[in-house]
C-alpha cells in the first residue's frame, strides 16, 4: 500500500508543471553540452517530429519490447543507430520503433557496449529488431 501511494505521488509531481518544467530544462542543457549539434539539428527538424509521431501512432503508442504503454513521452528509437546510417536512411520508419523509457534506456547502454568492442559499429549495423527484442526480453527477466 506505501508503494503505490509513493508511485501516484511520484506519478502526479513528473505531470505537474515544476515536473515538467524540469524535465524540459534538462533535455535542453542535455542538446546544449552533450549531443552533437547535427543530432540536435535532426531531433528537431519537421521531417523527423512527422516521422515520429507517425511510428508512435503505427505502433499504438506500445512499447514494442515489453508492450507497456507509452504515455509520458515519445521514444522512438532508432533500431540501427542513427549515426551509423545515411541521412535519407534516418527516416526510414521501418528502421524505428516505440519504446517505453527503460527498454531505451537497455538498449542505449547495450549499444555503447558493443560499439566499444572490436568491429562493434559492423555488428551494430547488422543487429535487427528481432534480435534486439528477444535480447531486451531477456535482460528484463
Amino acid at each position: 500500500m506505501h508503494e503505490q501511494q509513493w508511485q501516484a505521488k511520484k506519478d502526479a509531481y513528473r505531470k505537474s508543471k515544476l515536473g515538467q518544467s524540469i524535465k524540459a530544462n534538462k533535455a535542453k542543457q542535455y542538446d546544449q553540452t552533450e549531443r552533437d549539434p547535427e543530432a540536435v539539428a535532426f531531433y528537431h527538424s519537421k521531417q523527423w517530429q512527422t516521422i515520429r509521431d507517425a511510428v508512435y501512432a503505427r505502433d499504438g503508442a506500445t512499447c514494442q519490447v515489453c508492450g507497456n504503454v507509452v504515455q509520458d513521452r515519445k521514444v522512438i528509437d532508432h533500431i540501427k543507430p542513427r549515426r551509423l546510417l545515411k541521412p535519407q536512411e534516418a527516416l526510414d520508419s521501418s528502421n524505428l520503433w516505440t519504446l517505453c523509457y527503460k527498454c531505451h534506456f537497455r538498449k542505449t547502454k547495450l549499444e555503447q557496449a558493443i560499439s566499444k568492442q572490436a568491429q562493434g559499429d559492423n555488428k551494430l549495423k547488422h543487429l535487427d529488431r528481432k534480435w534486439w527484442t528477444k535480447v531486451l526480453r531477456e535482460k528484463k527477466e
